[in-house]
């Protein structure tokens, strides 16, 4: 995926690369937490937040959505797991991850290609 098409959006994305037939890396792998099925790429989008208790919601003595509207109320996380636009079968450790993400407010989509993905982006960000 091409990430200057996000410009504008943060954004990371899941090096999920790491998978290997050697045991040590694999051990390597599951000691920097490194989890199978996590999602492609996460992006910071816009939102318009309605509801009241997200005011309300804290860590500690810590808000957790401030509102300044520079990453707080006014923005939201999303995760795309990336698929080839033919193929591409979803694994089990990855529909796990996305009934969790999901179920944690975190919208969790599957995009069969990159246009795809942007067209998701663009979708929710108008």
């Amino acid at each position: 995926m091409s990430v200057s098409r996000l410009e504008g959006y943060p954004h990371f994305r899941v090096p999920n690369e790491t998978y290997t037939k050697s045991w040590s890396q694999k051990a390597k792998n599951k000691k920097l937490g490194v989890s199978s099925g996590v999602p492609d790429l996460f992006v910071v989008v816009p939102a318009d937040y309605s509801d009241a208790t997200m005011e309300f919601m804290h860590y500690g003595d810590n808000p957790v959505v401030s509102g300044d509207g520079v990453y707080g109320k006014n923005h939201r996380l999303v995760a795309v797991e990336m698929k080839r636009k033919k193929g591409g079968a979803t694994s089990a450790n990855q529909k796990q991850w996305i009934k969790t993400l999901n179920e944690a407010g975190i919208q969790t989509v599957v995009c069969k290609g990159c246009d795809a993905a942007i067209e998701f982006i663009e979708s929710i960000t108008k």
